[in-house]
């Protein structure tokens, strides 16, 4: 027999030595199961074709209990629904040499048709086969794992389901004679986890203002597509930083990747602004107030499935003072300080590009017309000497349409020095701070054209522009900012609404 020298040696033993880890990784690999849910829903006498698979285990044993009693041993497995309603426990186990894994399922067993649904994903419901024909249905949700859903029927041409939580609902369906069907629905999370927080910027056109072309910032020679997407690494995600909407009419619109559910009784969603309290207002017992520039809310629901707001209607966002502001804590002191009170809902301002655009503060800078047959000028203060018109805007004049709210911004000190910029009660964005309840949007205040209630099952994009126009001195004009916005229910943040 020949001698092995060492370097053989060397390289049998560590042959040996790799073997003896495999095998002993081996022995510690335990089965994995995918292939079940953790819950199924079924209607009486259904059968479920349960199909798992199981890995990391070729020598596996398998076996089903069903409420606890062992019903077979094979791959797979038939579950067949009884007769009567109920909730059912069925185990699946796989067991081999290296360790045993199973799988705990829930099956609920219903009079009405079972049907799976996503969560933030409107589900149409069509009238159940054995009601069709039959006028005047009335829907109700009898069981929810969760309020926080939403089922619209009034004004829609099929009910219209959306939950913002998993879970299992049961809708009934009765007709005006008593008979009833419904469906059972199983909502699960999809398989992309979803964001909160605004996912899309599709458009950006600020009003001239002290902070355009610095937020976000203008550089030489873009385009309005690169201040689209400079607007989109301002807003989109969790940690979003501040862009402006410039003077009145200025807007941002955006969108979530999902369906924003419409939940009764709750506000929503939320945008962030940069409002805040006045630190140290002289007049005694005033209402909030300090830096709020309430900007005006649109909202659109995604019928065509395309991801983009094309083709929607658009939804005004009723605010307090979008009719009139003589319901605000704050009117009687802005018609003594003789503000302009008035609200005006098919207002038009058109703005001109200026003709002197140095550095030094200018009091008759850019021009402006509105269709009320006023003009007047923006004025250039000493703190932001950059160019107000929109550096990416080619025409020599740009023209802004919406809702004009009243002028809220008054001169408490009387001499110039504190101005306050007092809050309408609800509805707008950069209108109450950040986090606050009044800040908070509910989607049930969303009207049509003709001011009725549109009665949305959720949105998916928001346009938002500025709703004031109004100088405050050495502040400079009442210019909204935006700082982001998010789903109040994904957030799992609970906001009681305001109804009037």
């Amino acid at each position: 027999m020949k001698s092995i020298n060492k370097y053989t040696l060397y390289i049998l033993l560590a042959v040996l030595f790799a073997a003896s880890c495999t095998k002993e990784a081996e022995v510690g690999i335990v089965p994995v199961i995918s292939g079940l849910e953790s819950e199924y829903i079924a209607t009486v006498k259904q059968t479920l074709e349960l199909k798992p698979t199981v890995e990391n285990a070729p020598d596996a044993t398998y076996t089903w209990l069903l409420n606890g009693v062992e019903e077979s041993t094979a791959a797979t497995y038939t579950f067949t629904a009884p007769s009567v309603a109920g909730t059912h426990t069925l185990v699946f186990r796989a067991a081999s040499s290296s360790g045993m894994a199973q799988k705990v399922i829930s099956i609920e067993v219903g009079n009405f048709t079972p049907i799976n649904a996503l969560t933030n994903t409107v589900l149409p419901l069509e009238t159940p086969r054995s009601l069709e024909g039959i006028q005047n249905i009335e829907w109700q949700v009898i069981k929810a794992s969760s309020d926080l859903y939403r089922l619209e029927y009034s004004e829609t041409e099929v009910p219209q389901f959306i939950s913002a939580k998993t879970g299992r609902y049961t809708i009934k369906a009765i007709t005006p004679d008593g008979l009833e069907d419904g469906y059972m629905i199983l909502v699960r999370a999809g398989e992309k986890v979803q964001s909160p927080y605004i996912s899309h910027v599709f458009d950006y056109l600020p009003a001239p203002g002290q902070f355009v072309n610095k937020l976000p910032k203008y550089d030489e020679g873009d385009t309005h597509d690169d201040m689209v997407a400079k607007t989109a690494s301002h807003l989109v995600g969790e940690n979003a930083t501040m862009i402006t909407l410039g003077g009145w009419g200025g807007y941002v619109t955006f969108g979530f990747d999902h369906t924003i559910a419409n939940v009764s009784g709750k506000r929503d969603f939320t945008i962030n602004g940069n409002a805040f309290g006045a630190a140290a207002n002289p007049r005694p017992d005033a209402p909030f107030g300090g830096s709020c520039e309430p900007a005006v809310i649109m909202v659109a629901y995604d019928k065509n499935k395309n991801g983009k707001p094309d083709d929607n209607e658009w939804y005004e966002i009723k605010g307090s003072g979008n009719f009139t502001a003589e319901n605000e804590s704050w009117y009687e002191m802005a018609v003594n300080n003789k503000n302009d009170v008035r609200t005006f809902r098919d207002y038009e301002m058109t703005f001109y590009r200026p003709v002197n655009d140095d550095e030094a503060p200018i009091k008759n800078y850019i021009y402006w017309t509105d269709n009320q047959g006023q003009e007047g000028y923006k004025v250039k203060n000493g703190f932001h000497k950059q160019s107000y018109y929109p550096g990416w805007i080619k025409e020599d004049k740009i023209t802004y349409k919406g809702i004009r709210l009243a002028d809220n911004g008054i001169d408490e000190s009387g001499q110039g020095s504190y101005y306050v910029l007092y809050a309408f009660r609800y509805g707008y964005a950069d209108n109450y701070p950040n986090h606050s309840e009044n800040a908070g949007i509910d989607i049930d205040w969303a009207i049509d054209k003709e001011g009725k209630p549109a009665n949305l099952p959720g949105i998916d994009f928001v346009k938002v522009y500025n709703g004031v126009d109004k100088e405050n001195g050495w502040l400079g004009e009442a210019s909204a900012e935006i700082a982001g916005a998010y789903d109040l229910h994904m957030r799992g943040i609970s906001f009681n609404t305001i109804k009037e």
